[in-house]
């Protein structure tokens, strides 16, 4: 059972226009209630989710504010970090999804069992160092689809403004309700004046509130030279305004202490008179508010915060809302591209394969040979372009591992020169101290040379093209997208016509170009950035009109160094044993059985994996496997798990035109499609080389974010 539904679903768009909502709703939410009523909304309509809690990070415990079901046991309650799902996935910042919670050591059985929970999504909410989670909950045990993960961590993220902008309106709040409080709490004193006199009578403790020893006299004149020096004619004013119309004295004001020393004072009066109505004088309190003034004056400063922080935060919300879009709309391209690449590479399979048949053959005469070669050039140029497809679409296979940048583009350098011509000055900058970078070193030479490229184009008339390295240490995410960590940073940097920014804005797009018509297939630009995107890096784009062009490939940093390893040598003969081939297509398999009985094996075939393992139950001898990736009712990586039970010892090698092979391991030997003979012959070398299989060896993984 998979929950929620996959990007392709026509219930997408629907879902991420209730995302949308969503974070309109959040912005304007001000306090934890409507916080969590919003996710709970949201995630049974975007989601489908059957329960929603928030999760607060308090010190070492986690603190549950749940819904649905689940509320009269978690709500409110506090539970260790260190002993729950939540806690895990805020202390390594990442997102968990348990397809069955009572197969997860992750999981506190015990809290879990009297509740409805199953299955669950958890999404950290705060980066680097996450300050809540975000979690969904399933009645039924069933693996979580990307999409469904995808939408609650984009929920997570758009809540995380949300609750810290409850929770600083919650503490003004309660700043408020102690306002009187603060009041009551003051120094109050007594104190009266006689105008006939000039007599100021004043309590010990109202000689305390202006900062008098109240053991000693405290004059009227003591009372002029304490008030503040700004606030004392005013003061005064308002004296003479109670005495005369007979109306309350109501003021507070500055006074300063002998000790230099600012405070605030409350004074309450109200005039004394004599039998006919005429004033002789005031009699009142004093009270010190300082603390109150000043809680005022941080409540200020904090109302203006919250103003700046709002307005921050909703133009922050704006940018979310126009990254997600785009971010949709490459995600439909992407998906849309990769689906087409791999039905294009079982369409070039026995094609090419066909192709490079007659060519090896030498079938027909010198004009047949001639148009065999074509149809091959142009076959392999198809290939590219699929290639290009699979790495905007992020689908690609990749071999990470660590690269020496440095040594990589010095071996380029002869071959950019030459692909710039004589009208472009190459220059090097690489930093001395550049650190192996985890990329595919293939891929990021086709990447920088795509880049080259556009760089020529952009200078008709010639300029200057620098292609520089260095190590970047990111602590702060920038508008480009790039999270915090240590990257290698290699630039391709021009002096052509550089982009406005509506063409900085479409420049990754497949297929978006500036150029003429046969100029460019537009996919330079994309498949840089799919590959930086697949790497776990990015790619950010520097340029004005009229001042040329710098784009950056930051590709994550290795932690390990390379390892030297031992090539096996591409062979065209030499092979012999029995392989078994395997692939639902009738075509592709006949081709690449033509190119296995030509290197010499006997070929067994089957059209699925269920009749592979009944092969392999009956023959006496198989010395290989050859399979498809993607079949009807078991994969490759499903048949090589079988294999793996029957003989550990077989070697198999996994053929696919879909590089999205989620769940092969790194060390299952691959081919892509399509294949010429000669790339079936390396990869068939490569296998005498690997080591023996064993089950854990092609084990499969689910990732969790």
């Amino acid at each position: 059972m998979t929950h929620g539904s996959s990007s392709a679903d026509p219930d997408a768009s629907g879902a991420q226009s209730f995302l949308i909502e969503a974070s309109e709703r959040l912005a304007a939410a001000r306090s934890m209630a409507e916080v969590v009523d919003v996710l709970r909304r949201t995630a049974r309509s975007a989601i489908g989710a059957e329960g929603i809690a928030i999760i607060l990070k308090d010190g070492d415990l986690c603190h549950y504010v749940a819904e649905d079901a689940i509320g009269p046991l978690w709500s409110g309650k506090r539970f260790p970090a260190d002993s729950c799902v939540s806690g895990w996935a805020m202390r390594h910042a990442r997102t968990v999804a348990i397809a069955d919670i009572e197969r997860d050591d992750r999981v506190p059985q015990d809290a879990y069992r009297p509740t409805f929970v199953r299955s669950l999504v958890m999404a950290p909410i705060g980066r680097p160092a996450p300050v809540a989670a975000l979690g969904a909950y399933w009645s039924q045990a069933g693996e979580h689809d990307q999409a469904t993960i995808a939408r609650l961590e984009s929920l997570a993220h758009l809540s995380g403004i949300a609750i810290e902008n409850a929770r600083l309106i919650h503490e003004m709040e309660e700043s408020e309700r102690h306002r009187e409080l603060i009041l009551a709490a003051g120094r109050m004193g007594s104190w009266t004046f006689d105008t006939a006199t000039g007599v100021l009578d004043a309590s010990g403790l109202c000689r305390r509130n202006f900062g008098r020893d109240p053991a000693l006299p405290f004059s009227y004149a003591d009372l002029q030279a304490a008030i503040h020096p700004e606030d004392r004619d005013w003061v005064n004013t308002a004296i003479r305004d109670s005495l005369t119309s007979g109306r309350d004295y109501d003021v507070e004001y500055r006074v300063m202490t002998p000790d230099g020393e600012v405070r605030w004072i409350a004074v309450r009066a109200q005039p004394t008179r004599l039998a006919d109505g005429t004033a002789t004088g005031l009699a009142g309190i004093s009270i010190d508010v300082t603390d109150r003034r000043r809680m005022e004056d941080a409540l200020r400063t904090s109302a203006a915060t919250l103003e700046h922080l709002v307005e921050e935060r909703t133009r922050a919300l704006v940018r979310t809302q126009d990254a997600l879009r785009q971010s949709q709309k490459l995600e439909a391209m992407g998906q849309l591209t990769g689906g087409v690449a791999h039905d294009f590479n079982n369409l070039l399979t026995p094609i090419i394969g066909s192709l490079d048949l007659l060519h090896r053959r030498q079938v027909g005469g010198e004009r047949e040979q001639r148009l065999i070669s074509g149809a091959l050039d142009s076959a392999d140029r198809a290939r590219t372009l699929v290639q290009r497809l699979l790495a905007f679409a992020r689908r690609q296979p990749l071999k990470p591992e660590p690269v020496d940048l440095s040594t990589l583009i010095l071996g380029m350098a002869e071959l950019i020169g030459t692909t710039l011509g004589p009208q472009v000055q190459v220059r090097l900058d690489l930093a001395a101290d550049l650190p192996f970078a985890q990329a595919d070193a293939h891929q990021v030479e086709m990447a920088l040379l795509n880049l080259a490229v556009n760089s020529r184009d952009a200078m008709p008339a010639g300029g200057e093209f620098t292609l520089s390295a260095r190590c970047v240490e990111q602590t702060e995410t920038p508008a480009e997208g790039v999270t915090p960590g240590r990257y290698a940073v290699v630039c391709v940097t021009d002096t052509g016509t550089g982009m406005d920014a509506e063409t900085r804005r479409r420049a990754i797009e497949p297929f978006f170009s500036t150029k003429g018509a046969g100029q460019g297939t537009g996919l330079g630009l994309s498949m840089a950035h799919g590959l930086a995107l697949q790497l776990g890096g990015a790619l950010t784009i520097d340029s004005a009109p009229g001042q040329g062009a710098s784009i950056a490939l930051w590709l994550p940093v290795s932690e390990q160094s390379p390892v030297a390893t031992l090539g096996a040598p591409a062979r065209q003969g030499g092979f012999s044993g029995t392989v078994l081939l395997v692939d639902d297509e009738d075509v592709v398999r006949a081709s690449t059985a033509d190119m296995l009985a030509d290197l010499g094996f006997d070929v067994l075939e089957a059209r699925s994996g269920g009749e592979a393992v009944e092969h392999l139950r009956q023959a006496d001898h198989i010395d290989l496997v050859v399979t498809d990736h993607i079949m009807p009712h078991m994969t490759g990586v499903e048949l090589a798990q079988e294999i793996a039970l029957i003989n550990p010892t077989l070697p198999v090698l996994i053929v696919s035109g879909y590089s999205d092979a989620v769940g092969l391991a790194a060390g299952l030997p691959r081919l892509g499609k399509p294949f010429r003979q000669a790339d079936l012959a390396a990869a068939l070398a490569s296998i005498r080389h690997h080591p023996l299989f064993a089950p854990l060896s092609i084990a499969t993984e689910t990732r969790a974010d």
